[in-house]
C-alpha cells in the first residue's frame, strides 16, 4: 500500500472524528461509512443513520464535545488511534442525571478502510473512568 494511501486512511479518520464528534456533520458521516460498516464495539453492522443518531446524543449529552488524537498511527488498511474526548456534561448519561462537570475520558480506536470509506471499527473508551467523574 502507498505512502499516499496511508496518509489519505488517516486522513479520512481524523475527518471522522470531526465530523461525528467535533461538529456533528451527518452528511460527512454519511459519506465516509461504507454501506456494510460494521462496528465491533456494538457487535453489529450500523448505518450511518445509527451513527448519526449517535453522535446527536452525544452531543446532547456533552456540551462543547470534542476529540483530538493524541496519538494516529497506519499500517496497511488499519489506522488506529488513541484520542481524547472532552465536553461538559449537561443531559442525562447511562442513568446519570446532568452535573454541570467537565470531563476528559480517552480510548483507542482501530479503523479498517476499504476504498475510502471506513468499514469496521473496534474501540476500546473508557467510560468507566467518564463515570467516575461524574459520580465522584
Amino acid at each position: 500500500m502507498s505512502h499516499a494511501t496511508i496518509d489519505a486512511n488517516k486522513a479520512l479518520v481524523l475527518a471522522h472524528y470531526d465530523a461525528v464528534t467535533n461538529r456533528h456533520d451527518p452528511e460527512a458521516i454519511r459519506a465516509q461509512l461504507a454501506p456494510d460498516f460494521f462496528d465491533h464495539a456494538a457487535g453489529k453492522r450500523l448505518s450511518a443513520e445509527d451513527v448519526i443518531a449517535h453522535s446527536a446524543a452525544m452531543h446532547e449529552t456533552f456540551a462543547d464535545l470534542s476529540a483530538v488524537a493524541e496519538c494516529l498511527v497506519a499500517e496497511r488498511d488499519i489506522v488506529a488511534g488513541r484520542f481524547v474526548w472532552r465536553g461538559r456534561h449537561r443531559s442525562p448519561w447511562r442513568g446519570i442525571q446532568p452535573t454541570g462537570r467537565h470531563v476528559e475520558f480517552r480510548g483507542m480506536t482501530f479503523w479498517r478502510i476499504q476504498d475510502g470509506r471506513i468499514c469496521e471499527r473496534w474501540a476500546e473508551i473508557d467510560f468507566v473512568g467518564l463515570e467516575r467523574q461524574l459520580r465522584d
